[in-house]
């Protein structure tokens, strides 16, 4: 009978001891930032929960004639294209030198944190 007792207490503690080391594991683990932001620069609801928007990750050079944008850029990258409210629409993938993006539907784009007016 003792030595049930001392199996089922090696049993216990070792239970312990594993979820004591879960719960250090999902402690220890670094808090993602990517997924959720709280921000109030482009929204009308101060409380509303987006996504973070992302930025072209070179330097470009933004201007509009008419329904097309000029991007001009030094590097091949991607430029990620959003709607007014912030939604992912697009990436464009931006070549060396002069890129025109054409098609884009009628509205209101963020492109590298710039409103755009497609008419």
């Amino acid at each position: 009978m003792k030595k049930n007792n001392q199996n089922i207490f090696v049993v216990l503690l070792m239970s312990c001891v594993m979820l004591l080391a879960m719960v250090q594991v999902a402690i220890a683990q670094p808090q993602r930032t990517d997924s959720l932001t709280q921000s109030k620069a482009l929204t009308s609801e101060p409380d509303e929960m987006r996504g973070r928007m992302m930025t072209s990750p070179l330097p470009v050079t933004l201007r509009q004639q008419g329904r097309q944008i000029c991007v001009q850029s030094r590097y091949n990258q991607l430029l990620p294209i959003y709607t007014e409210g912030g939604t992912f629409y697009t990436a464009f993938r931006l070549s060396k030198g002069t890129n025109w993006i054409t098609g884009l539907p009628k509205g209101t784009y963020l492109i590298n944190n710039r409103k755009f007016t497609i008419y």
